[in-house]
């Protein structure tokens, strides 16, 4: 028996097994349903509209949904980078459930910024999102694996620091200041190079407090971590190969301020430079 269908180049209405579909070319999987079309495949076409059928098959109990190519929270429909990514995922034929929890633990986050920039946050600095919706980034520390500020944060592998969200500093213009710090290899390789240790810290999204504005927003603040790794070997290595990049502090020329007016030395990124004046001003 024929399918019944009308087609344009902006949208197709196809009556399959007694149920009507409607979509339009801004579809994420336009391409394939016109294919289906033409080589007859109607039955594939209700699956390839039906998006949210994906997320789905990868798992149940989320707050995200997709219908009609929109990704919803409830029912508040979203379009920010991360739903575009979960979108193309999906189309492209990925696992999008590590996105999808992602989601629904960064919507948990009660800073509507934070909520609105870590994503794209992740994705310039190419740090990677965990099966179970957390994300991975890095921190520098002490010999003694001690975080350079107050020294009273260990950070060896295992350990989970923790502070009072509302002792974060949450004004992202506000680039030195309170907060657990947590950066980009790209930010360690141009900001301090790597005396101490390089540690991988793995973050839930709902506890980022702020992205500071400098340094092409390659850092960031939260309230709670867990060192996963130590990171051994050069800057082309991915975090899954937990290698470090190892380059000299900068020189006791840095900063040449005292400690009133040194920002090294008041607090920028849980780090006091080890150089000349922050030591003789610790």
């Amino acid at each position: 028996m024929s399918t019944p269908y009308i087609m344009s180049d902006r949208s197709l209405t196809a009556f399959i097994d007694g149920q009507s579909y409607t979509v339009d070319n801004t579809h994420a999987h336009w391409d394939k349903i016109v294919w289906a079309v033409k080589h007859e495949q109607f039955d594939a076409i209700p699956k390839l509209i039906d998006l949210g059928k994906a997320i789905t098959d990868f798992g149940e109990g989320h707050y995200v949904t997709v219908r009609n190519g929109v990704v919803y929270w409830h029912d508040t429909p979203m379009d920010n980078s991360l739903t575009k990514r979960i979108l193309k995922m999906i189309s492209d034929g990925f696992n999008v459930l590590p996105l999808v929890t992602f989601m629904d633990r960064l919507m948990d986050n009660p800073s509507g910024r934070a909520v609105k920039e870590l994503y794209r946050f992740l994705e310039c600095n190419d740090l990677p999102i965990t099966e179970d919706g957390y994300f991975l980034a890095y921190k520098n520390v002490r010999e003694d694996y001690l975080d350079r500020h107050s020294r009273k944060y260990d950070n060896s592998v295992g350990k989970t620091c923790s502070m009072p969200r509302n002792e974060v500093m949450d004004d992202p213009n506000q680039t030195c200041s309170a907060g657990l710090h947590f950066c980009s290899m790209h930010y360690l390789n141009d900001m301090w190079g790597h005396g101490g240790h390089t540690m991988v810290v793995k973050i839930n999204p709902k506890d980022v407090v702020s992205i500071p504005v400098d340094y092409d927003n390659s850092k960031g603040r939260c309230c709670e971590y867990t060192v996963i790794a130590e990171h051994m070997g050069g800057e082309e290595d991915t975090l899954s190969e937990q290698s470090v990049y190892v380059e000299d502090l900068p020189g006791p020329d840095w900063c040449g301020l005292d400690a009133e007016e040194c920002v090294n030395y008041e607090e920028l990124h849980d780090v006091i430079l080890d150089c000349d004046n922050c030591k003789a001003n610790q």
